[in-house]
């Protein structure tokens, strides 16, 4: 009898921190805050759309581990440098069309104080990692960066030199999340990232004239919505 007090209490600890797992679907619309202190020149994505699907793995009524795999698109600006006449005169653009697409991954922990309410605010924090390529369509004075040998510049279909690069980065959220108004759990949140966009070479471009795009800081502030389902 005395081990199997024991047991039985082991048991209902077990029972009551059973492990709990959401699934969801979020939307965001996501801009991209200027950063004063960095001389990135007019780079800057705007506000464009994020698909998400975050995953919440609970081992604690109040704490969970919490991942979101995303997809998003910006249109925007970057900066593109590259030198003519055999590296002696240098050149800039920062007026063609930019659009920034990212798939990636973030995870971190979250706190949900009272999560068994119809309506629970939520916190959390996450460190990330993305794919990151900028697009670019060069026109006018840029058109010098299109290799013939790679790019079809009759064609509207053309994809125009362009980046890839992994971009790590740290980010936190808050949100509040609704359990009695739908058949489902929904959440209104709000996010912020910090990442910074190294300098990369451009791909596609003519290998004489060393084009790259320059350095920036990427803040994206989002605003979104979450449909969330217990599995």
């Amino acid at each position: 009898m005395n081990r199997l007090i024991p047991l039985v209490a082991c048991c209902w600890a077990v029972d009551v921190h059973a492990t709990a797992i959401d699934l969801g679907a979020g939307v965001d619309l996501a801009g991209d805050l200027a950063d004063a202190k960095v001389k990135q020149g007019a780079s800057k994505m705007n506000v464009g759309p994020t698909l998400r699907v975050p995953v919440r793995v609970s081992l604690h009524p109040v704490v969970s581990i919490r991942t979101d795999g995303f997809l998003s698109v910006q249109g925007g600006q970057d900066r593109i440098e590259w030198a003519q006449y055999n590296g002696v005169v240098e050149y800039q653009s920062d007026d063609h069309w930019t659009m920034l697409s990212q798939l990636g991954l973030n995870v971190g922990p979250e706190i949900s104080p009272w999560s068994e309410k119809p309506i629970s605010p939520y916190a959390g924090t996450n460190i990330g990692i993305a794919w990151a390529r900028h697009w670019h369509s060069f026109k006018g004075p840029s058109a010098v960066l299109l290799d013939p040998d790679l790019n079809d510049v009759d064609s509207g279909s053309n994809i125009d030199p362009y980046t890839d690069q992994t971009v790590p980065s740290v980010g936190l959220h808050t949100g509040v999340r609704f359990k009695d108004v739908l058949p489902f759990a929904f959440e209104l949140e709000l996010g912020y990232k910090v990442a910074f966009m190294r300098e990369a070479e451009l791909k596609k471009a003519r290998p004489t004239l060393q084009a790259k795009r320059t350095a920036y800081g990427y803040n994206p502030v989002r605003v979104g919505i979450n449909a969330v389902f217990p599995l």
